[in-house]
């Protein structure tokens, strides 16, 4: 990455070649760019990729938004996201050099979504969502954007700079303000199983994703939020010393706590009612992880929840998003033992496992969980 002398960051020549090289190879020849005059911070391209046989729609993507770095959360740190470029698809008829905003909206879209984490200080991805608070043209009620994985050929979605780095490419999808209420409710995943009957090629007036009970009940019924065994396979494989169960314990954490705070849907409260009575008269520590993994077979799933549970795990249970439950329980264990024991060969990485499972440990993990929650519904208008 470069730097002029008015602080604008742009991509070296050879990384600016590499880009353009993923971008022709996944998405298709670039027929024209639209480059930007002023550029005060990164300087945001955008390539047209026109239509073709076998690809019946124009394909915007971004050029510049991946030269600098977003501020993704620390507990995401591993996961190399703080790059990225952005795609969108338009039908065939768009025209394409049409100065009226009802043609020239996805471009001024993409520049202001390109710009968002610098001005917010922020990060952009997966499931990602933003309020334009008004239609992008007078001729769509489309107002708001989903982000989901880019639509290419098998393997468009990340790509190597010459440094090693990676840029993840995004789709933007633009979305009616029903469907963000939506996904706000029952998360970015259901939002997008619906919308995938739509396709991802921009409709100015496609008919609104609203999916019925009997959708949401196929969607979510097999839905798996987490499952002791992903953990279990961790602690047999590095011979850890510690109880099969531990496996299960922070997911006996969640479950307590959501229990507590009446988001479990009406049919798992009546298959489980003396568990959850136990839980909600206990007058001592409850210990859910026999529960968990005889009764649930060590799997949370997310038709376990009502719909405000759901969109609350779709935020907090989901590992795309600002906050992550099992980070936070990653993050318990790097403040219960130190960075030193944390880190210690005993654990062997695995830290969270060894913290005592009691009281004190689900009291300081629900202390979490709320603020959490607080925050969700600051975020969501809830409150």
């Amino acid at each position: 990455m470069e730097e002029n002398k008015s602080g604008t960051q742009y991509y070296t020549d050879e990384e600016r070649m590499v880009v353009e090289e993923h971008i022709e190879t996944f998405f298709g020849r670039i027929e024209g760019v639209f480059h930007e005059i002023s550029s005060p911070d990164i300087h945001v391209d955008i390539c047209v990729i026109p239509p073709v046989k076998g690809r019946h729609y124009y394909t915007l993507v971004t050029m510049g938004m991946g030269a600098r770095t977003m501020r993704v959360p620390a507990e995401l740190a591993d996961r190399k996201l703080e790059r990225a470029e952005l795609a969108m698809a338009l039908p065939p008829d768009w025209e394409i050099n049409g100065e009226d905003e009802k043609w020239y909206w996805p471009f001024r879209l993409l520049k202001v979504l390109a710009r968002l984490p610098i001005e917010m200080d922020t990060w952009l991805g997966w499931g990602h969502s933003m309020d334009c608070q008004e239609p992008f043209a007078e001729n769509t009620e489309l107002s708001a954007v989903l982000l989901a994985e880019a639509q290419g050929e098998e393997g468009c979605e990340t790509m190597l700079l010459p440094n090693g780095e990676t840029v993840n490419f995004y789709q933007v999808l633009p979305i009616y303000p029903e469907e963000l209420e939506e996904k706000a409710a029952y998360g970015a995943e259901y939002l997008l199983a619906g919308m995938r009957k739509m396709g991802f090629v921009v409709s100015l007036d496609r008919p609104r994703v609203v999916l019925s009970e009997e959708d949401l009940n196929e969607f979510y019924g097999e839905l798996v939020m987490d499952d002791m065994q992903w953990h279990l396979d961790s602690l047999l494989e590095k011979e850890l010393p510690v109880e099969e169960i531990t496996a299960c314990s922070h997911l006996a954490i969640y479950l307590r706590w959501c229990i507590e705070k009446g988001l479990m849907c009406e049919d798992f409260l009546e298959a489980h009612a003396d568990m959850a009575d136990r839980v909600k008269n206990a007058s001592a520590f409850v210990d859910l992880r026999p529960f968990v993994q005889e009764e649930l077979e060590g799997v949370l799933k997310m038709r376990y929840f009502n719909e405000e549970g759901r969109g609350f795990a779709g935020y907090y249970y989901a590992d795309n998003g600002e906050h992550y439950f099992p980070a936070d329980i990653d993050d318990h264990a790097l403040a219960y033992f130190g960075e030193e024991g944390y880190n210690s060969e005993e654990f062997q990485d695995e830290a969270y496992l060894f913290v005592p499972f009691d009281e004190a440990y689900y009291q300081a993990m629900a202390k979490i969980m709320e603020e959490r929650w607080e925050q969700w519904q600051k975020e969501e208008g809830r409150k």
